[in-house]
């Protein structure tokens, strides 16, 4: 049976919000929302997400950071992706990461794409123009948010 629930691509960010408790506030917010709403999403994260938490120095954070995503879907970045990111790239000023982040989540289909990256994500400015960019190359538009916002 195909999964009927809302697509929800969740960054780098989300996850390493998790058991970060320099910024105890987002820690918080990321965990309550953990529990609390993400169940009503099918979770998606990409290799990226998988690199980026791979790379992580201390051992053990590593170790609770792969545990906490290893049942989430995972979307492979393609040429398709890398593409779109940059499209992205040519009009916004952002890592190509962040970049792929956005078109793996716009390619593989993701209503929705969740972020702590108010820099280069998570603003009004760069919301409209990763939209505008999505219609003009035939995908759909994605809500962009933070976790503050689902």
């Amino acid at each position: 049976m195909a999964n009927l629930l809302p697509r929800l691509y969740l960054d780098t960010t989300i996850p390493s919000a998790y058991y970060n408790d320099r910024h105890r506030e987002r820690q918080l917010v990321t965990q309550r929302i953990w529990h609390e709403k993400l169940s009503n999403y099918h979770l998606v994260i990409s290799n990226i997400t998988q690199r980026e938490l791979g790379a992580t120095k201390d051992p053990k954070r590593r170790k609770k950071l792969q545990r906490l995503v290893h049942r989430l879907d995972t979307c492979v970045a393609n040429p398709a992706c890398v593409t779109l990111a940059d499209e992205y790239l040519k009009i916004l000023s952002m890592p190509q990461y962040d970049a792929l982040h956005i078109a793996i989540a716009t390619m593989f289909g993701c209503e929705k794409l969740l972020s702590w990256n108010f820099t280069h994500i998570v603003n009004d400015s760069n919301k409209q123009k990763i939209n505008d960019i999505n219609l003009l190359n035939g995908y759909k538009t994605i809500r962009i948010l933070s976790p503050l916002e689902l």
